[in-house]
């Protein structure tokens, strides 16, 4: 398996790659902000306003590939705000469903550090459905949680759910060594 993050040209030469991880995510009950019905199209209209933001330089987008094809997709939100050049924002760690449970999430979200570390963006935040397998991954990895918020968002089927709030401070290198 090999993580990297990847330009514009590439995420659009994988729309289907990608669209496919996103639909087969929410059938299957990620709550990753879509509701059912949820149709290519609407996953199509997402992943193109994802390829916006890489082409700005808002987000780098991850992929975790075996044998060249996409299994497993994060994003790291650089947040342009003047009073924030530390911090960055996980979103839609996704991982398809066919390749569940080896590791491609660790590895991506072990990247995303990696990569966040180098920009020096000390402070990553995201938020999670209360109780499922992201909260696991993530507090495995040392993530801290800063807060619940009851009734958060609806899973696919519109089904009330709370989000848990992390947050991971990163050690960066010292230039003053």
């Amino acid at each position: 398996m090999e993580v990297s993050i990847v330009d514009r040209e590439y995420a659009v030469r994988n729309l289907d790659r990608l669209a496919t991880i996103l639909l087969r995510s929410v059938e299957d009950g990620a709550v990753v902000g879509f509701v059912l019905p949820f149709t290519r199209a609407q996953s199509d209209a997402y992943w193109q306003g994802v390829f916006s933001a890489v082409a700005e330089h808002e987000r780098l987008l991850f992929c975790a590939t075996i044998d060249g094809r996409i299994v497993g997709t994060a994003q790291l939100y650089l947040s342009p705000e003047p009073n924030a050049p530390h911090r960055a924002e996980i979103f839609k760690l996704l991982v398809h469903r066919d390749f569940q449970g080896r590791g491609i999430g660790t590895a991506l979200m072990l990247a995303l550090e990696v990569e966040a570390a180098r920009l020096a963006r000390s402070l990553l935040i995201l938020d999670t459905v209360m109780g499922g397998a992201g909260e696991r991954l993530y507090r495995r990895l040392g993530w801290q949680e800063i807060g619940v918020v009851p009734h958060h968002f609806v899973d696919p089927t519109g089904v009330p759910k709370a989000s848990v709030y992390f947050m991971k401070l990163l050690d960066l290198p010292c230039d003053d060594v």
